[in-house]
């Protein structure tokens, strides 16, 4: 099982419900919510459409970061509950308690009595053992879930956990490389980059499953990022990354007049992605993002920067929820 962790940004929330339909039916991938944003809007309406769908959702009713920094626990808990009400009915939402040094035990018991009765989740934002009393005053609560955002977990975590599945959300670096940003006159730079092999690994091992910031980085753009670029996953197959996901990187050269800049280097970029489909050694897919990129493409007409990082999302999701149900590579 293959659990993304994301940020409730609205460029996430359009590319999850747009996968929603295809990732509940392969039920392979099971995402994670940890909102940076006041607003409700698309994150409710994605909820509801997870929910409809029946696509399981790990939601973090307490977060902490960036709007919600400085807010304490206790009103980001009244916004989470707030929130989760609005969802109606609620089968396949999971309540998910943030527990940080900010978490007092009161919040704890808050949350245990709003969502008793339910399969709720637990994500530990700091050194596990600094956060074991708060996790103990959940006693009584179906807990399906803990995901560790500090690092692996060990095996006397694991065993003192047991029998709750244990899920580390592996810090992947997805940031385009610094070298690509700088790219001048007179070339087309393309890179390819290990990027996991949990896809592959995890079952091998006997895990319940991996985790990770999905192909875009850690923590929102702070911008509207690099122009003329993009990058997609794709599954290698044959030589030494043999099964693993890996990064591409499409950025085309400068040397087009200021005005038009961005549009054509864009439209490079998406030529040498074209080219980079007949390879045999890489399985882009094809996903719904894949085949619009290449309508793009053809047209001659590229997407905006906000809409590729959509579809970057779309395309990620969709290829690894295919190669977990067997969809993909195609035989």
């Amino acid at each position: 099982m293959y659990f993304p962790y994301l940020h409730g940004m609205q460029k996430e929330m359009l590319a999850l419900r747009q996968s929603v339909p295809l990732l509940a039916a392969d039920a392979c991938v099971q995402p994670v919510i940890e909102p940076v944003r006041h607003v409700l809007a698309s994150l409710t309406h994605t909820l509801q459409a997870c929910e409809d769908e029946g696509l399981p959702v790990w939601m973090v009713v307490n977060p902490m970061l960036q709007e919600f920094d400085g807010v304490g626990a206790a009103p980001a808990l009244s916004w989470g509950r707030h929130l989760m009400a609005s969802i109606q009915p609620r089968k396949h939402l999971c309540p998910t308690l943030l527990l940080h040094g900010g978490v007092t035990l009161e919040v704890v018991r808050l949350f245990a009595q709003s969502f008793a009765g339910q399969v709720v989740g637990v994500v530990m934002a700091e050194e596990p053992p600094s956060l074991m009393h708060l996790y103990d005053a959940l006693k009584g609560l179906h807990v399906g879930r803990v995901f560790l955002k500090s690092g692996p977990c060990s095996t006397a975590l694991r065993e003192r956990l047991a029998p709750v599945p244990v899920v580390w959300v592996e810090p992947l670096d997805a940031s385009m490389p610094e070298a690509l940003k700088r790219v001048g006159l007179g070339g087309f730079l393309q890179e390819r980059r290990f990027f996991s092999d949990a896809v592959s690994r995890y079952r091998e091992v006997g895990g319940p499953g991996f985790s990770d910031y999905t192909c875009l980085p850690s923590l929102p753009y702070p911008g509207s990022g690099p122009t003329g670029c993009f990058h997609l996953s794709f599954h290698q197959i044959g030589g030494p990354m043999d099964r693993a996901l890996c990064l591409e990187f499409f950025v085309a050269e400068r040397q087009f007049p200021p005005q038009r800049l961005a549009e054509a280097r864009f439209v490079r970029a998406l030529q040498q992605f074209h080219q980079a489909l007949d390879r045999r050694d890489a399985c882009f897919g094809p996903t719904e993002a894949v085949r619009r990129f290449v309508a793009c493409h053809i047209r001659g007409v590229p997407p905006t920067q906000a809409l590729a990082r959509q579809w970057q999302l779309m395309h990620h999701l969709e290829l690894v929820s295919g190669l977990l149900s067997g969809r993909f590579p195609p035989r």
